[in-house]
């Protein structure tokens, strides 16, 4: 049944602007008590699927139990392939369910359990805490059980406090690093910090002389001596920060149960980096990611007239000026700086049409069989950014336009995100078609067909504990004759290694529960059958996670 009724916005996010009173519309979701009706449905929302909530449930007890365990932020673990009794425990725990008390549950520490952390990265990072912000943000605002929101504050707090270490600890305002990790710990840290190099010679020349795409860093603050970086953020990282940055905000922003401290870190942070953006560097361009050694990254270019390291005045390159808009505009949105603000509006967005810019011209992104879905990813989360927190009407109508002709499903196009089930796709479509932004639910009705595609791929997701294992849904034989039967039975037509890197790829997109394992799916390629490797890594589905509390975040 369509109910019309009035939004009624939760006291916490009151203030925020383009509050939603005024936005009367049909609502089919029904009527829950708490007011809230979410892209993807909550409890007593039509819609509910409770075995989705369930397995979202379960990922966020491993991914806060093992995964954060180290820097409060996303990190992939090993649990070692010979190590029956750890393998065992963390089974247990997962699939089980109950407590967040893994030695209660498993018999052992997590530090007996797992065998190294990986370092944790922005690009990942910054989605989990968005993640974070969301979950939490929900819970509060839906009248979740007082506990279950004390713990997902208590989550969001140590994600915060993770990520201010990312900047600090390069010891350089407005630079943040490529990932951080704990040398306290095994795994990347311990290896990080003894293959570590100074951001200087004896004679003041940055090392190493060559820039390269990331080099091990001891602390360059003086405060966190049991922590190690790696430099030259790129710009998929920076990005991924940026979201963190945004998706936080958004939740704490009016919230009172957030210590004052911790928001004017997060906003200091946001103008430094931001700031740092503006600036015209040796190359003639501005936004460029600068260094600790303050070089420019190697891939630390968003300009508009930069094409993959090179600069060709003109040359009007859409992809990175989504990027732009949409990592400008989150940390202006958490900054609240004037300054930021006029350089978004009048600069880039008026005096050089990035929206136009994306709108027309974008390049690098569909490249058909070759594809990097890296920069459907990137592309997809600077669409996200900039539609969620610009509030430009002429641009936002560019941006609109960007994200459906130019990214989701391009005019005579085959491979479009509109039959890849990736899920995040789906969502940030469904999100910036129907006018959403933050601080009021969605002003036009969501492409309900497009959010379907984007909860069955997350019920198709693996049950955790989510092992990287071997995949082989195409055999040989297979491959030589040009049609498959994945292990399901689907048939797969096959193209041959004609993929990014030469990978075997298929026709059609490989439905996610027969997808080999990735630690990121929304930048891997949907269409290969085979992958994955028997190496002991558990796997954090914060890919899952950003899908799912954004679809739960998202009003409509």
């Amino acid at each position: 049944m369509v109910r019309f009724r009035w939004f009624v916005l939760p006291a916490a996010l009151a203030v925020l602007p383009g509050g939603c009173g005024d936005n009367l519309r049909p609502v089919t979701c029904g009527a829950p008590d708490h007011g809230w009706c979410g892209l993807v449905p909550g409890p007593g929302e039509t819609g509910h699927d409770a075995d989705l909530a369930l397995l979202a449930g379960r990922y966020e007890r491993g991914f806060h139990v093992f995964h954060t365990y180290s820097t409060g932020l996303n990190a992939d673990v090993t649990v070692p392939l010979d190590d029956a009794a750890a393998r065992a425990a963390v089974e247990r725990f997962l699939r089980e369910g109950g407590g967040w008390d893994f030695g209660a549950a498993g018999g052992m520490t997590v530090e007996q359990a797992i065998s190294g952390w990986q370092a944790s990265a922005g690009a990942y990072a910054g989605a989990g805490l968005a993640a974070d912000a969301f979950r939490y943000g929900v819970l509060r605002d839906t009248g979740a059980d007082p506990d279950e929101i004390d713990r997902a504050r208590a989550h969001l707090g140590r994600a915060l406090d993770g990520l201010h270490v990312a900047v600090a600890i390069t010891g350089t305002p407005g630079v943040i690093a490529r990932s951080i990790a704990r040398t306290d710990l095994p795994g990347d840290g311990p290896s990080m910090a003894a293959s570590a190099v100074p951001l200087f010679d004896a004679d003041g020349n940055p090392l190493p002389a060559e820039k390269n795409n990331g080099t091990a860093r001891a602390d360059n603050s003086g405060l966190y001596p049991e922590w190690v970086w790696n430099d030259s953020c790129s710009r998929d990282t920076l990005i991924g920060w940026a979201m963190g940055f945004a998706g936080a905000w958004e939740v704490i922003r009016a919230d009172d149960t957030i210590a004052a401290d911790a928001k004017r870190r997060l906003q200091a942070d946001a103008l430094a980096i931001g700031h740092q953006l503006t600036i015209v560097r040796a190359s003639g361009f501005d936004l460029e990611i600068p260094d600790a050694d303050g070089r420019t990254t190697f891939h630390g270019y968003l300009n508009e007239n930069n094409l993959d390291r090179a600069y060709s005045p003109g040359i009007r390159n859409g992809f990175y000026a989504i990027m732009a808009l949409g990592t400008v505009a989150a940390l202006a949105y958490v900054a609240e700086d004037q300054e930021l603000d006029r350089w978004l509006l009048e600069d880039l967005i008026r005096a050089r049409g990035l929206a136009t810019i994306a709108r027309d011209h974008m390049l690098l992104v569909d490249l058909g069989i070759g594809s990097n879905f890296s920069n459907y990813n990137m592309s997809f989360t600077g669409a996200w950014l900039a539609l969620r927190y610009l509030h430009d009407e002429e641009a936002r109508r560019d941006l609109r336009l960007a994200l459906t002709d130019a990214l989701y499903a391009v005019p005579g196009h085959t491979r479009q995100p509109l039959e890849q089930a990736q899920s995040f796709f789906d969502f940030v479509y469904a999100a910036g078609q129907a006018d959403g932004r933050a601080g009021r639910p969605l002003a036009t009705l969501p492409d309900e067909a497009a959010l379907g595609r984007g909860a069955g791929t997350l019920r198709e997701f693996p049950v955790p504990p989510f092992w990287e294992t071997r995949r082989v849904n195409c055999d040989d034989e297979e491959v030589a004759s040009g049609v498959c039967l994945a292990e399901d039975g689907t048939r797969l037509d096959l193209l041959g290694y004609l993929g990014r890197g030469d990978t075997l790829v298929a026709v059609q997109p490989v439905p996610m529960r027969i997808r080999p394992p990735s630690n990121f799916y929304w930048r891997s390629n949907p269409y290969e059958p085979n992958g994955g490797g028997d190496t002991g890594r558990l796997l954090p589905a914060v890919d899952f996670r950003v899908a799912y509390w954004l679809g739960r975040w998202v009003r409509r």
